[in-house]
């Protein structure tokens, strides 16, 4: 007996296979794509068409080999080879440049990071377990303790691509929601300051506390500085599953929640808390994504499966949320969609 199935695979392969091997090669076209960005080769090319010759003795590496790393990620949009063979930048490779709003180079660079790149060789083990493989890739320690304590190139780019994103992200962010009614704002894992920078440049009257680890805030005064903004912030070093610092109206969390698992997720809340104190107009906004209904594309589903594979993080749901918040000591006021792929969830205490 045959199916309807097993005749459409009796068919000679066509657009539906094709978009399946491009889709199986997405490893092959991040590798690509990582190893350009980390050469910096977009910036390169940023004063016009370059032969691969002079690519690859400005980046010291093998003409030919450089020729189909970047033959390559032409085919897929990112760089064009021209007629004379010279390669110049296209619509999508501007975003591999390092000084563009909503730089993606350093991201890029980053995906590369090797404990990061082998969790995906185990991610059979993951679906498997509920568990994630990078603390032993990473003997033990969690992403950020290794990122900072043994791969400090790697920390250096993953800083920048959280700082290219908030750059071009914050601003947007800020002006999306009246942060202005309160008047002390802690951000809370806000590492150079850009986000809370945007929220206090929109509203002068607000004062902010920048929380992170030390690594994370030592980068920040220059940043403040830029932004005007240095008067008005108190930095705090220290971690968010001991203490965090007491006296704000308003706690933010920008991308920090997906990172880690609901238990840990729930401590940090709960430090919140405590800080929070008898202050029933308080407020704790997540800033993070989440998750749609439906088949829909969104790359939110596929963040999700880079948390679970690399750090034991996840993205979530409405209900996930709303349930996360209720069992730290909070109930959801609103949820609020903003820049994407980013929502603010709005939360008091109880």
């Amino acid at each position: 007996m045959t199916t309807s199935t097993d005749h459409v695979l009796e068919q000679d392969p066509g657009e539906e296979q094709q978009e399946l091997l491009m889709m199986l090669a997405g490893k092959w076209v991040a590798g690509t794509l990582n190893v350009l960005a980390r050469l910096g080769v977009a910036d390169l090319l940023a004063d016009g068409p370059r032969s691969v010759g002079d690519l690859a003795a400005e980046t010291h590496t093998h003409a030919p080999t450089l020729h189909r790393f970047l033959r390559a990620a032409a085919s897929v949009g990112v760089f064009a080879e021209r007629e004379d063979k010279r390669f110049e930048l296209t619509p999508k490779a501007q975003y591999l440049r390092s000084d563009v709003p909503g730089s993606l180079r350093y991201l890029a660079y980053f995906y590369g990071e090797t404990t990061v790149w082998n969790c995906w060789g185990y991610a059979f083990d993951t679906v498997r377990t509920g568990e994630p493989n990078g603390r032993r890739l990473r003997a033990g320690k969690n992403f950020f303790e290794y990122l900072e304590q043994e791969a400090p190139e790697f920390a250096a780019a993953f800083h920048k691509a959280m700082s290219a994103l908030n750059e071009s992200r914050a601003p947007k962010i800020a002006d999306s929601f009246d942060f202005g009614r309160f008047a002390r704002i802690a951000d809370i894992g806000g590492g150079q300051g850009r986000f809370l920078s945007a929220i206090l440049r929109r509203y002068p009257a607000s004062r902010g506390i920048l929380f992170d680890i030390e690594t994370a805030i030592a980068s920040a005064p220059p940043v403040l500085a830029a932004q005007g903004v240095a008067d008005r912030v108190e930095l705090v070093s220290g971690s968010f599953f001991d203490e965090v610092p007491a006296g704000a109206n308003a706690y933010t969390l920008k991308a920090v929640m997906h990172d880690w698992a609901d238990a840990e997720c729930r401590k940090v809340l709960g430090r919140i808390r405590q800080a929070i104190g008898d202050d029933a107009n308080a407020r704790v906004l997540i800033v993070d994504g989440v998750v749609p209904e439906g088949n829909a594309p969104h790359y939110i589903k596929l963040m999700d499966i880079s948390m679970a594979v690399t750090n034991g993080g996840r993205e979530r749901t409405v209900a996930d949320w709303t349930g996360l918040v209720e069992e730290s000591g909070f109930e959801v006021v609103a949820i609020h969609p903003t820049e994407p792929p980013h929502s603010i969830i709005e939360a008091r205490p109880v």
